[in-house]
């Protein structure tokens, strides 16, 4: 079933994205934000316009600063998984997320985010690896020994085929007329 789009939404929209875009394009102009981080926050928020800044009062440095900081964690979002975040660079996350928070982001996009990254579900404890180890060492060994099984049926099963052909042979052999 197809459902037809508000057309009012598309151009809400659109001038959202416009609204965004004027608006670092400004910061930019005022040396508040990095050019590198224009593209990419500009992508950010057409996708997620929910966590821009609300408040109108803040000073176009402070938005320059929290827009770029927002950037920073961006970029490491993009260039790190859960296993960097959960190992080495544990410590580099939380502090882009405090700073981050500190700015006034939206509350709910970033407590999914640290959701996503630290998600205690996702950690691996140590032991339980070690089990999944093991028992993949053991089921590889199974494996090993039905394959030799497996082989030495075969040539078994190979042996008593030539037999069977053999009698059979001198079976026939054994009906022939024996002539003269």
């Amino acid at each position: 079933m197809l459902s037809k789009e508000d057309p009012s939404q598309n151009v809400e929209d659109l001038s959202s994205s416009s609204l965004v875009k004027r608006e670092l394009e400004q910061l930019l102009s005022k040396k508040h934000l990095d050019y590198e981080n224009l593209s990419l926050l500009t992508d950010f928020f057409v996708k997620h316009p929910s966590v821009r800044l609300k408040d109108t009062s803040l000073s176009n440095r402070y938005k320059g600063y929290a827009y770029n900081c927002l950037a920073e964690l961006l970029k490491f979002l993009q260039t790190h998984s859960v296993l960097d975040v959960l190992g080495s660079s544990h410590s580099e996350f939380v502090e882009l997320l405090q700073d981050v928070r500190k700015c006034g982001f939206d509350k709910k996009w970033l407590d999914d985010v640290e959701k996503r990254a630290l998600f205690p579900g996702s950690q691996v404890s140590q032991d339980a690896l070690q089990k999944l180890l093991d028992s993949k060492h053991i089921l590889t060994q199974h494996v090993k020994d039905l394959k030799h099984q497996l082989a030495s049926s075969e040539a078994v099963l190979q042996s008593i085929t030539q037999q069977e052909a053999q009698i059979l042979q001198t079976r026939g052999a054994l009906s022939d007329p024996i002539g003269y």
